[in-house]
């Protein structure tokens, strides 16, 4: 899985349909002078990292290659179609981490610009965390969408292994749940 700690995005998008098999469609690009290619350039929250406008359609595997290369930078956007995406706020997504590493839970999950975790789950199997944590946004369905690194202020915290199964939302809840009890006894807003 060397190449996901890539820049070239050829190399990572290639990575991600042929040995994880998900789906793939091209995204805005980001550009330093410049900002994000989308209208809003550099008022763009995510620049660089959200999808063309329009419906998130995966490209054709044959494809894949092509399009990146034919268009150097975009962001690589994955409809939720082969995971669920959950973005938890910073401290509670790290802390959370943390407490998946430490009772050997593998838990694939990216860090962003903004200081969120995203944790990918079982497809299907994330609204299981939505009662755990009030502050946590879910992603699921081949409708939604997460930008993947090297998508502009994206990157992964913990990679994804290729014959290593997604966890059940339900093996993280009870980590979840831990950290939000944790974070209240401390005075935080979980």
């Amino acid at each position: 899985m060397r190449p996901l700690h890539d820049r070239n995005t050829t190399a990572c998008a290639l990575t991600y349909a042929d040995v994880l098999h998900w789906p793939l469609a091209i995204g805005h690009r980001f550009r330093r002078r410049a900002g994000c290619t989308c209208p809003k350039t550099t008022a763009c929250p995510t620049p660089g990292a959200h999808p063309l406008p329009g419906p998130v359609t995966p490209l054709n595997a044959e494809r894949i290659a092509d399009a990146f290369d034919q268009t150097p930078g975009a962001g690589i956007i994955a409809p939720c179609a082969r995971f669920d995406a959950v973005t938890l706020p910073g401290p509670v997504g790290t802390a959370l981490l943390l407490m998946l590493d430490r009772f050997t839970v593998h838990a694939p999950s990216l860090a962003d610009l903004h200081g969120t975790v995203t944790l990918l789950v079982e497809p299907g199997t994330s609204h299981r965390l939505a009662e755990a944590c009030t502050d946590l946004v879910i992603h699921t369905g081949p409708t939604a969408w997460i930008a993947l690194p090297p998508s502009h202020g994206i990157r992964w915290d913990t990679p994804p292994l290729p014959r290593r199964p997604l966890p059940h939302a339900l093996t993280v809840r009870p980590h979840l749940e831990r950290v939000v009890t944790l974070a209240r006894r401390a005075g935080e807003r979980p």
